[in-house]
């Protein structure tokens, strides 16, 4: 069926092409030409003495010389319909410009879709073992040719792999993590502690890659050692962030061995034997199927000289494909790179001025489809589909400013094209990116089923002086975006200092990060000098709007709905943090509108409104709606029904425009932004059909409930994050002792932490109202400390019930010391504490064996304005060797 989408698609490519302004047809370029002839035929003469020639490096000559001859203008390439296999990329140079009064068109013939492939087919299909089918590959074995990705019938095919979902975990790092200091310790980047035998010494170990997660990033590496004994595997080359850093039990996954090829669907090179193996899917034959690997990484290359006044200026590209291109890299070279831009792309361009790229398609490429780098100025790339990217869709300019002008990427539109399903090879690719560079638009675009952030502007962190500004994101439709697989991510996400850049317009929904960092519009460290309006934002993991940090932003006029979490946030208050949050529409089913803290005088907060579309009490840091204004917050804000068509059902339209404009919010279409024109270009995205996938829904709030039963011994506990497992120190199961049944969680403490508040470990329970009762048994080991605590998410954070258990077994909350405990022996510790308008004090029952309950009510919260649970943590406070176990984990939430 995507077979026959993605065919549609291509007659709809043909159908979209047009030819330009009447001018001087130069040649034609056919399958079935010859170079040798004058290219002024369509098709070849009876006599096959003339006709079209059959490569565009031929048609290029010829307008060259045209060119020269001061024909009219603009000049026409037509080029017909079919393959066009590459042996080496498409060449574009000053030479071949042409000017503004006499632009030179490389355009489809009409109803025709040429393909520019830079892929081989590959043929001699035989049956092998089991399932597998085999096929020789010429120039393999050789060295000559080697590929990293297959296609089969059009669709990609995944690399053996294994696990074959979802990935494995870290057991260790190679040296502990100490904090920021980590990051300049190369030892912390080179490889990891395995488990098991999830790594082993393969035949092939020298081509296996080992693709590690970091956060927003994914790094592919290279083995240079493999130490079974040790379970230790050490890479050619480093990551760039440290193993483990984001995730101590980080997740990774192998490819590219013989052993993973072990289900339908996926293939391995052994480039020992120059044979490829494939298991094909349910239905597809080997003796017929159209098999294609890539032999080229670019398909195109744009290479003018803006820094000497020699541009390739006035090309355009239209209705033409695309297809085919493989990545590269260094193994001994650092593959690990925020938004991916330590890739290429398919089509590259440099000094490229008034050039533009219309109805065109790239497809199956293995890094980013399109580039336009230094010195490219005013071009356009419109009503393009972009899409099965090893990597992201569209880079504009770069990470560094360059100090001459004319080599400063600037003024380019991406507009009306449909850029889709990327992130297969390097999962951090972007669907729009511009780095370092201004004045370029983004827009009407649908971006959607990526593995991070779909549009992203800014290259410079911090305060420092402005590289990119007046940047423009207006009427995209970015949807599907995350999938679960990376963090810290946006439906558009910037950088930086950037007056003059708005967002506006856009519809954004379904944003998933695999953990924190899940948000819509995302302004993150230093973007400064932004205007984010009229923009539909909902269905994200941690919020629709995230103000990591920035100043004089202005957010106004939005509609933000459903969150997992919080909806607006704001994080950083020991930097200069400022805003301007008025005249939105923010929609909740959680009942917790605001996060992070946007609490401080800087952070003006007015005229918005405030609705749950499920009745739930809105908490406003554990405030209710009147006490949040009697703080002085949100002034002329508004909790009411903003009377939408179907919000539950994301029909954001407005019945009526009555309540809204009470807080002077100015309706907009929320139906405008995504593609426009022919109609079946439109529908073009509904119509592809990509395996069913369950739409995540969010999790029930987490009840901190655990006997440690289920969780084998050694292994960390469930729904918990563990920090500080270094030096010694560990949070593991065990079966030494129990509170009861088998199993409890032990903490070591160990000496020479970076921290004395590690190890740790940290639950998520998310409850804003209710009265929660938590217990838990307890044996503390002589020396052993143990710190519980309960916190909100506020920056700083806001503390309820503390307590701290000696190295002696007393129990101190406060400066004042309850009781005392009994040492090596189990405890029962029970902490009541209600949530929300009725918090204020909280109630601790202590029983030992063989003792009477000791009640201790009426005890003080860390913070008298506490009010919302969503962090929950036991620490280990020894700063040498000690032990403590805890056991028969129980939450309540009575509402």
């Amino acid at each position: 069926m995507r077979n026959l989408t993605l065919l549609l698609a291509l007659v709809l490519l043909s159908s979209l092409s047009h030819a330009a302004a009447p001018g001087t047809v130069v040649c034609t370029v056919s399958p079935a030409g010859n170079d040798a002839w004058s290219g002024k035929l369509a098709a070849p003469n009876k006599t096959k003495t003339d006709g079209p020639v059959a490569t565009l490096a031929a048609a290029q000559k010829l307008v060259r010389a045209a060119m020269l001859k001061g024909a009219p203008g603009p000049l026409q390439v037509v080029i017909r319909g079919g393959t066009y296999a590459l042996t080496e990329p498409l060449a574009f140079g000053p030479q071949d410009s042409g000017s503004a009064a006499c632009p030179i068109v490389y355009v489809a013939m009409k109803g025709e879709t040429p393909v520019f492939s830079g892929g081989a087919r590959i043929t001699g299909w035989r049956r092998g073992e089991g399932k597998l089918w085999v096929a020789d590959v010429p120039g393999v074995k050789s060295g000559d040719w080697t590929f990293h990705q297959l296609f089969v019938g059009g669709q990609r095919r995944t690399r053996a792999r294994t696990p074959n979902e979802g990935t494995l975990k870290l057991a260790g790092t190679l040296r502990p993590l100490q904090g920021r200091d980590s990051r300049s310790d190369p030892a912390t980047k080179q490889g990891f502690i395995y488990s098991g035998n999830d790594l082993q010494r393969w035949d092939e170990l020298d081509d296996v890659n080992v693709i590690v997660y970091h956060a927003w990033t994914s790094s592919r590496h290279w083995i240079k050692e493999l130490d079974e004994q040790e379970k230790i595997v050490r890479f050619r080359a480093p990551s760039g962030w440290p193993i483990g850093y984001w995730d101590r039990a980080g997740r990774y996954f192998v490819e590219n061995f013989r052993a993973a090829l072990d289900s339908p669907g996926e293939w391995y090179l052994s480039r020992a034997e120059g044979r490829l193996y494939y298991w094909p899917l349910p239905g597809e034959d080997m003796t017929r199927a159209t098999v294609i690997a890539p032999r080229l990484q670019h398909l195109l290359e744009i290479k003018g000289d803006a820094a000497v006044g020699l541009p390739v200026s006035h090309v355009t590209f239209n209705g033409l494909s695309f297809q085919y291109a493989d990545w590269q890299h260094d193994p001994d070279k650092v593959c690990d790179g925020q938004a991916a831009v330590h890739t290429t792309a398919a089509v590259v361009a440099s000094g490229a001025l008034d050039c533009r790229f219309e109805g065109c398609e790239i497809a199956h490429v293995g890094e980013y489809a399109l580039i336009l780098g230094d010195g490219c100025k005013r071009n356009r790339v419109q009503t393009c589909h972009v899409h099965d990217l090893g990597g992201g869709g569209v880079r504009i300019g770069g990470t560094s400013l360059p100090n001459t002008p004319a080599l400063q990427a600037e003024r380019n539109t991406v507009d009306n094209c449909f850029i889709h399903d990327g992130g297969y090879v390097f999962e951090a690719g972007i669907g729009v990116w511009i780095g370092r560079s201004s004045f370029n638009t983004v827009s009407h675009n649908e971006i959607c089923d990526l593995r991070y952030s779909g549009c992203s502007v800014g290259w410079s962190w911090g305060y420092a002086p402005t590289t990119a500004h007046d940047n423009l994101f207006e009427y995209n439709h970015i949807h599907n975006i995350g999938k679960g697989v990376l963090s810290d991510m946006g439906g558009i996400y910037s950088l930086g200092i950037s007056p003059g850049t708005v967002e506006r317009f856009n519809h954004i929904h379904d944003v998933y990060s695999y953990s924190y960092g899940g948000w819509g519009l995302y302004t993150d460290e230093g973007s400064s000098d932004m205007v984010l309006e009229n923009n539909l934002v909902y269905n994200t993991k941690t919020g629709g709007f995230h103000q990591h940090y920035g100043q004089r932003n202005t957010i106004r006029n939005n509609i933000f709905a459903y969150s997992w979490e919080a909806n607006i946030i704001s994080a950083r208050t020991d930097l200069g943090n400022d805003l301007v949050f008025e005249r939105n529409v923010v929609l909740t089913s959680n009942g917790t509108p605001l996060g992070g803290n946007l609490r401080p005088d800087r952070f003006t907060l007015r005229s918005n409104l405030y609705w749950d579309t499920q009745g739930s009490d809105l908490s406003f840091y554990g405030l209710d709606f009147p006490d949040w204004q009697a703080a002085g917050k949100d002034e002329g804000s508004i909790v009411a029904d903003p009377l939408f068509v179907n919000a539950p059902g994301l029909n954001f339209r407005l019945r009526s425009e009555a309540v809204v404009a009470k807080i002077g919010f100015k309706p907009f279409d929320v139906g405008t932004a995504g593609l426009y024109g022919d109609p079946k270009w439109v529908a073009l995205p509904k119509g592809i059909v990509r395996p069913a996938v369950e739409v995540p829904k969010p999790p029930p709030p987490l009840l901190v409930t655990d006997d440690f039963e289920t969780t084998k011994v050694g292994d960390q506990p469930a729904n918990a994050r563990v920090s500080g497992e270094e030096n010694g120190a560990s949070i593991r199961v065990t079966d030494a002792t129990a509170g009861a049944g088998k199993h409890s969680l032990r903490f070591t403490d160990a000496p020479g932490l970076d921290r004395e508040w590690q190890p740790h470990m940290v639950y998520q329970p998310r409850y804003n109202k209710g009265t929660v009762r938590f217990s838990f048994r307890v044996r503390m080991e002589p020396g052993a400390i143990l710190w519980h605590e309960w916190r909100d998410s506020s920056a700083p954070y806001k503390v309820g019930p503390s307590l701290r258990i000696m190295g002696d077994g007393a129990v101190v909350v406060g400066n004042k010391t309850l009781t005392k405990l009994p040492l090596s022996q189990w405890v029962g510790l029970d902490l009541t504490c209600p949530l929300g308008k009725q918090a204020g004090t909280w109630q601790l029952v202590v029983t030992a064996a063989g003792a009477a309950p000791q009640t201790f009510a009426d005890l003080t919260l860390g913070t008298a304005d506490w009010r919302l649970l969503t962090w929950m943590g036991f620490i280990s406070l020894a700063t040498d060797t000690a032990v403590f176990t805890v056991d028969d984990m129980k939450m309540e939430v009575a509402q």
